[in-house]
């Protein structure tokens, strides 16, 4: 790995949206804590599946603003990343968040990433072997959770203090690529996810999220002949069945997500789901960042019984135009998973623009409907909003 020289005495903590930084530079828990009574779980309404919900989630669920020393040398690159969010149990408890995404990095011997540009998000941590979370190495390591281990732990520990909440969705960025900055700064590329990693990091999900709390591809598949036509003909499980669980998908290349299906083309004891293409055996749930140009899509997909996730704003560009207009397309999308980096107002950035369900709560049933299996009863009237 290289870094360009930069001098230190360009290190000033950034404004970070979602919230004023306090001396360590992440920003207090603003939001009003939801009672007991509030907390997003069930009944949910007879015969409402998985795949019926729309839930709002976080991009880079972990991320820490960097210092604004790194815009000396990225420039426009880094006001992308002036974004802070809060613990994920604060966003879990407070911000009605039901979908997270954690940036996953292979480091099996340790001490890969002790050296971050500016000591941003340096920690002891960092000298363990295992799988990291941050966005890119180096120059934006700022994380609320060093070692994924330690951040499933805390999902873990959350579900079971709310037993029968909305299901959480977690999608696991697999990050394999270098980066190349300007005047020759360059990341190199971080161990890939061979068969080996990917077997540990099934090993990690199972013994910190428990074998029995998650929603894997067996259980959706069942006795169908591949995951794909479970989904899209039986469909997945009701919400009464899936409550109080987590489901993991996996966001990847081409080579690790063969690697992943090498032999389970259905994702057959995997932990984790994939996002693989329409017509291959383990299609699912399906990344899809654009609501609106690929809108009509995203509701083609949510029709025919896939799940979805899509991207109300990206890189910022949306909060600080104040500019809803992407966030209300990928409502209206019917996209399962809303995600955002504003889940709260970002007013450092002098913008009110914040994204949440239209009728507030953790979970709606999405406004597309899904096509009934044969003999499945109609859906029941929209109830009022829930809490």
């Amino acid at each position: 790995m290289r870094a360009a020289a930069m001098s230190l005495a360009a290190l000033l903590v950034v404004l970070p949206c979602n919230g004023r930084a306090d001396d360590h530079g992440a920003p207090p828990d603003a939001a009003p804590r939801l009672t007991a009574a509030t907390i997003c779980t069930g009944p949910f309404p007879p015969g409402m599946r998985l795949n019926d919900l729309q839930i709002v989630g976080t991009h880079n669920s972990y991320h820490v603003a960097p210092p604004t020393g790194l815009y000396t040398l990225f420039a426009e690159r880094a006001r992308a990343w002036q974004y802070t969010h809060a613990t994920l149990p604060t966003q879990l408890n407070d911000q009605n968040i039901r979908a997270l995404e954690l940036d996953v990095h292979h480091d099996p011997q340790g001490g890969l990433f002790r050296n971050p540009l500016f000591g941003h998000g340096a920690s002891a941590l960092l000298k363990q072997p295992g799988f990291k979370v941050f966005h890119v190495p180096s120059v934006d390591q700022g994380t609320r959770c060093v070692l994924l281990r330690d951040a499933l732990a805390q999902i873990a520990a959350w579900s079971s203090e709310h037993p029968g909440h909305v299901p959480i969705l977690i999608q696991l960025e697999l990050k394999e690529s270098g980066y190349d900055g300007p005047g020759g700064f360059r990341i190199d590329p971080p161990p890939p996810f061979d068969a080996a990693a990917l077997d540990a990091l099934d090993s990690v999900i199972r013994d910190t999220i428990g074998a029995e709390r998650l929603i894997t591809p067996d259980r959706v598949r069942g006795d169908a002949g591949t995951l794909e036509e479970a989904v899209t003909t039986r469909g997945w499980p009701e919400l009464t069945h899936a409550a109080g669980h987590v489901m993991i998908i996996l966001e990847c290349g081409s080579r690790a997500r063969a690697t992943y299906l090498d032999g389970r083309p259905s994702g057959q004891g995997r932990a984790c789901f994939v996002n693989a293409p329409v017509g291959t055996p383990a299609a699912a749930y399906l990344v899809v960042n654009d609501p609106v140009g690929q809108g009509e899509r995203i509701r083609d997909l949510v029709r025919r019984g896939y799940m979805v996730r899509t991207r109300a704003d990206a890189d910022l560009r949306e909060v600080r135009a104040n500019d809803p207009a992407r966030r209300d397309a990928a409502f209206a999308s019917g996209a399962n998973v809303v995600s955002t980096d504003a889940p709260v107002p970002c007013s450092e950035l002098g913008s009110a623009y914040v994204c949440g369900l239209p009728e507030g709560g953790c979970w709606r049933r999405s406004p597309v409907a899904r096509q009934r299996t044969s003999g499945e009863p109609e859906p029941a009237a929209p109830s009022a909003p829930r809490p």
